[in-house]
């Protein structure tokens, strides 16, 4: 079970530092059943420091169980009713989802970037999955249904939430405001 370190040391972050400078637009994943690239637009700053573990971690209430798992069922639902596989749901991914949930509802607005400027690239390294390629969907929906809905609705959603290339996925959700903030987290290990 993964669980975040207490705390981060000079090693360690100069590790990330070198990890996360190999992150760029050009060797991000293709999305969907085909080999077309993803067009990324790098919305961070290259000024601020690399986000560590401790830089992406949750500051607000844990997820509601019962939401995740009604989630984890209309995913799984949906790709097995394509003939795609299942995915496995790790803690590593749903630490990174969950943090990037608390991070919207605190910020107040829907965005794969972070508040620190760091991406879905960042946030599944920052926890320590090695990924050959990563996705984040994200969120404002309602209960788990209506915002599977709303990602089956919408074509790119649909591609990326039911692509075959991805094993693993985590799952985050917090309730803010009066809506429900929801981050999914989908990558295929490398090992």
């Amino acid at each position: 079970m993964y669980r975040p370190p207490a705390r981060t040391t000079l090693a360690a972050l100069a590790g990330a530092a070198i990890a996360l400078s190999a992150c760029s637009a050009d060797n991000l994943a293709a999305a969907g059943d085909s080999d077309t690239p993803i067009s990324v637009t790098p919305a961070a700053d290259p000024g601020l420091p690399a986000p560590a573990v401790e830089a992406i971690g949750p500051v607000c209430a844990p997820a509601d169980a019962g939401a995740v798992e009604q989630m984890k069922e209309r995913i799984n639902a949906e790709r097995t009713a394509l003939g795609r596989s299942p995915l496995t749901f790790r803690d590593n991914l749903t630490f990174a989802a969950q943090a990037h949930a608390c991070d919207m509802a605190t910020m107040g607005r829907a965005s794969v970037a972070g508040s620190n400027g760091s991406s879905v690239v960042h946030r599944v390294r920052a926890v320590e999955y090695s990924a050959c390629s990563s996705a984040q969907l994200i969120g404002r929906s309602g209960d788990a249904y209506s915002q599977m809905a709303n990602w089956m609705a919408h074509e790119p959603d649909e591609e990326v939430l039911v692509h075959q290339k991805f094993d693993d996925a985590g799952i985050g959700v917090v309730n803010m405001g009066g809506r429900l903030w929801w981050s999914v987290v989908m990558a295929d290990n490398c090992r």
